[in-house]
């Protein structure tokens, strides 16, 4: 094995839309960082991109058709974005992992510079959590609260949305906060006919536009700095340890292009593979000190897997006029209504609708929450291993009767709001997606203020090794029914100043 002589201020896992902030964040106040990619450089996905679009344009390719390609993503070909940009995704057949036969999962991964942000048909649909969502469980006994607040996150929120450009309206919604708009986006007429109609007969649901930006990549920006070093093609797989001071000391890592096993040595250790793939290094980095996982001394790591609930299929022809068509497709939000001013029976939390239109057809895609429960959880395979050696993941992630009767509303509802606006429901597709198939994980390495009940605390720093982060959707506790990455780069912005100020006081 070879050893660096060079010990970095930082070392982050993961260049995706946390591993970035982190790398963005620590470099700009003055850090020497080096970040991990397990995939390629953005100018390799750039020229596969250009390739992919030549033999599609002057061949007729389509990924769809290609067996040979399908076979070894057998996983990855069934999400919605995968014959847009294929090579953006894992190869199944090198990246294994495993679940119990009556529990599938769709474990959604994309290994190159940017992560699953950069992948050419990502959502960018980017909504604030609130109060609301950080403190449910106080209210319905499902979970913990968060350890902090949205006043906490406020400003860091506010750093991404300025960076990025958030596009949007400040509609004053106590559960779903403004964010800092770069400037407005009107209404188209369908979105505009169904807001009146919902909003008359149903004050408590609201329709607003939706609120999106480019992809939030940041590498390049770090980079600007001089004090990045990206080294792709690094699959890391261990967080090394030193027993004598209690701390991390650095990770290990293949250098998937020459087969060896390098080591990286660091101050600090930044987690940001993905809520997954960050729980599956820390099992694996096991020792006398910590037999269960890097940091698990709550027995916690692993646990709690969430996804949201994922329904496709709910489509209606608008019957609008001619004039009032357009030929681009749209897309609007109705954020959460259940459970927010008295309880529903039969379930707790709640979804929040994207409603897509193009032309004179509709499509509502609920996305609810799932509530945290043990036995939703991470582990390492005994048998399977990736193409590096590593212990592939075991995925045990099931939908309970909560979200069963979730669903069910939501099919109900979606289908009323969609009558009310005065549309012909033509087809309903009632049956829930795969867990995975949102690609909305979390969960598994969770905040808390108590260290026998969690891994991290507020600042996403481990209660049990003080200078290493987990700046990734792993952290949250609950979910709410928002796509979660706004809120996984604001915890990536607070955290890493955290560091800064740590290092700064001579904590780490």
């Amino acid at each position: 094995m070879s050893t660096s002589k060079k010990t970095f201020d930082a070392v982050v896992v993961g260049s995706g839309a946390c591993g970035g902030w982190a790398a963005k964040q620590l470099t700009e106040a003055g850090l020497n960082v080096l970040v991990l990619e397990a995939g390629r450089s953005e100018r390799s996905d750039r020229l596969l991109w250009l390739w992919h679009r030549i033999r599609q344009k002057l061949l007729g390719y389509r990924a769809e058709s290609d067996d040979s390609r399908k076979q070894r993503q057998s996983v990855q070909s069934t999400t919605f974005a995968w014959p847009f940009h294929p090579h953006a995704f894992v190869d199944d057949v090198d990246n294994p992992y495993t679940t119990p036969k009556d529990a599938p999962f769709a474990w959604i991964r994309a290994r190159q510079v940017g992560g699953r942000t950069s992948v050419k048909a990502h959502g960018r649909q980017f909504y604030r959590l609130s109060d609301f969502n950080f403190k449910a469980g106080s209210r319905d006994g499902q979970g913990p609260d968060w350890p902090l607040s949205l006043e906490d996150l406020r400003p860091h929120y506010e750093t991404v949305e300025r960076w990025m450009g958030v596009h949007g309206n400040a509609d004053g919604l106590d559960t779903l906060p403004d964010s800092v708009f770069a400037s407005h986006i009107p209404m188209n007429p369908a979105e505009q006919r169904l807001k009146e109609r919902v909003e008359r007969r149903w004050p408590e649901r609201r329709v607003v536009v939706r609120r999106t930006a480019s992809a939030p990549i940041t590498i390049p920006a770090a980079l600007k700095t001089g004090r990045l070093t990206l080294r792709t093609h690094a699959v890391v797989n261990q967080v090394l340890y030193d027993a004598k001071t209690g701390r991390a000391s650095g990770v290990t890592y293949v250098d998937t292009s020459t087969g060896k096993t390098l080591e990286a040595h660091a101050r600090v250790v930044v987690l940001a593979a993905g809520t997954i793939e960050t729980t599956r290094l820390l099992l694996h980095s096991r020792s006398a000190a910590f037999p269960e996982g890097l940091g698990n001394s709550s027995g916690q790591l692993g646990r709690n897997l969430m996804d949201h609930t994922y329904l496709l299929g709910i489509e209606a022809r608008m019957n609008l006029p001619p004039e009032q068509q357009r030929a681009e497709q749209s897309w609007a939000y109705i954020p959460q209504f259940r459970n927010v001013t008295s309880q529903e029976d039969g379930f707790a939390r709640g979804y929040g609708v994207q409603v897509f239109t193009y032309a004179d057809t509709c499509h509502f895609v609920p996305f609810g929450e799932m509530v945290p429960r043990p036995g939703n959880r991470v582990t390492l395979s005994a048998t399977v291993k990736d193409r590096w050696g590593i212990p592939a993941a075991h995925i045990d992630c099931r939908h309970s009767d909560n979200e069963l009767k979730m669903s069910a509303d939501a099919v109900a509802a979606c289908q009323e709001m969609m009558k009310e606006a005065g549309f012909t429901v033509e087809k309903v597709n009632d049956a829930l997606s795969t867990p995975g198939m949102a690609i909305h994980e979390v969960g598994t390495a969770r905040m808390g203020s108590d260290p026998k009940t969690s891994v991290l605390n507020a600042w996403n720093q481990s209660w049990d090794v003080s200078n290493l982060y987990v700046m990734d959707g792993a952290s949250f506790p609950s979910q709410g029914p928002q796509n979660p990455t706004l809120t996984m780069m604001a915890l990536a912005v607070r955290a890493s100043a955290h560091v800064v100020s740590e290092l700064e006081a001579g904590r780490l």
